[in-house]
């Protein structure tokens, strides 16, 4: 074999060792980004040989893949030695550090350490914050994969504004002066933002309870940042309260969170996520709170306050997409979108909150208990948490029937019968067919 086992080198004895052949691969790459591991050989690089089934190979990158994090590919080999085989598994990976079973180890000569509190926290501090290398990778793909609507869309806002200083002309000469493609092939952020292949993954939901265990609503959207940012923007509006009011001759609606807000930390989600295989973007409503979560940290030993009061200069993850979302207005200006949403949620009486980790950053804006549904008349209707569920429910769900949403908010049917005659009774909601075959219509 290669030699005796080191700090770029494993050996495993049989599959049966998978678990532990995983944390040496993690071990690893942190150690130098690189890291070889045989099944079929023994400690002192004697060969055994590993039985070989259909699923043995699938079975080994699949363990690899779902518990090593951030995700890598392994390369997988079968050889055979001495009429044995054995099965080589090859990483790379600078996404330092990487976590096995949720936990970090470091390669010393042939042994894998759990990382110390110290040692780890070391690695994020020195974790590389700038995913420009990313976005300007180079890509198999040409301008036959860009959306030319989008992209005249956007040069037109550019131009109108006066960020964008030349008109468009067609998509190959746009996109080169954008810096999003060179030599007719678009690098990564060409791709993710204005392609048509659908790069980006966003989940979202609704769930009755803040336990989430079922929901009112879910879906999975597919897009580029543009459609994501535009889609997550639209959905959270739809699902969020607003009190309607008669002033004069005029119907006024105000939102229970600042629209404006929701739109700043939408961006910013997209602007400076970390985008690879195993992850994406996700936002969920509960009932009292906003929860929008992207892959990639803010900056480590930071938060978003320290930036909103100008204690830090703006730090553009994505550099070149955060310049292009600047050039057409998306990104108001570099550094202050979280300064405007604090004051934003400050004068609506909006509390919130943030989570900033090495997995992800996730902000919260917190909702109401009670909140205020109003009908379109000069009068307030105040609805209990119950009630609001069930009115939403019904909203989402046509036909739905009084057991199915005591299930769905785990309450019991004579519970939603009271909420039901509540709502009746505000003619927020309106019985249309007879009571077997009938439905719920909200008015």
């Amino acid at each position: 074999m290669e030699g005796r086992e080191n700090e770029q080198l494993e050996y495993k004895k049989t599959t049966a060792e998978l678990k532990e052949g995983v944390i040496s691969l993690a071990s690893m790459l942190n150690k130098h980004g690189h890291g070889v591991l045989y099944f079929g050989v023994k400690n002192d690089g004697s060969i055994f040989g590993q039985q070989i089934g259909k699923d043995t190979t699938s079975s080994v990158s699949k363990e690899i893949k779902n518990y090593l994090r951030p995700i890598v590919t392994p390369i997988i080999t079968l050889l055979e030695e001495d009429n044995k085989i054995i099965i080589k598994v090859e990483a790379y990976g600078e996404d330092k550090p990487y976590a096995a079973y949720g936990r970090y180890y470091l390669r010393s000569n042939d042994e894998d350490l759990q990382m110390t509190n110290t040692q780890l926290e070391d690695f994020f501090i020195n974790k590389n914050v700038d995913y420009s290398k990313w976005e300007n990778e180079i890509t198999q793909y040409g301008e036959e994969v860009i959306d030319e609507e989008l992209l005249i869309s956007y040069m037109n806002k550019g131009n109108e504004i006066g960020r964008i200083s030349f008109l468009y002309k067609d998509v190959n000469d746009a996109l080169t002066k954008l810096g999003l493609m060179k030599n007719n092939k678009l690098n990564n952020a060409g791709i993710y933002l204005f392609s048509s292949l659908k790069p980006l993954t966003l989940k979202l939901a609704v769930y009755p309870t803040d336990e989430r265990i079922s929901f009112i609503d879910n879906v999975i959207f597919k897009g580029n940042i543009f459609e994501c940012i535009d889609y997550a923007y639209k959905y959270i509006i739809k699902n969020i309260n607003w009190r309607a009011e008669i002033i004069g001759m005029n119907r006024v609606e105000t939102p229970e969170i600042p629209v404006e807000a929701i739109r700043e930390i939408v961006v910013n989600s997209f602007a400076h996520m970390k985008v690879n295989n195993s992850s994406y973007n996700e936002i969920y409503i509960t009932p009292t709170k906003i929860h929008i979560y992207n892959p990639g940290f803010l900056v480590k030993g930071k938060s978003p306050l320290d930036f909103a009061n100008g204690n830090n200069g703006p730090i553009a993850r994505n550099p070149l997409i955060n310049t292009v979302l600047y050039l057409n207005k998306t990104i108001e200006s570099f550094g202050t979108g979280f300064g405007r949403v604090f004051k934003l949620c400050d004068k609506e009486n909006v509390n919130y909150l943030y989570k900033n980790n090495e997995f992800g950053f996730a902000f919260e804006f917190l909702r109401k208990q009670n909140v205020s549904i109003n009908v379109p008349i000069n009068v307030s209707i105040n609805l209990s948490k119950t009630e609001s569920l069930v009115l939403k429910i019904i909203k989402n769900n046509k036909g739905i029937n009084r057991a199915q949403i005591a299930k769905i908010i785990n309450k019991t049917e004579m519970t939603v019968q009271r909420a039901i005659k509540k709502l009746i009774d505000a003619k927020l909601i309106r019985r249309v067919g007879s009571n077997k075959t009938g439905f719920w219509e909200i008015i």
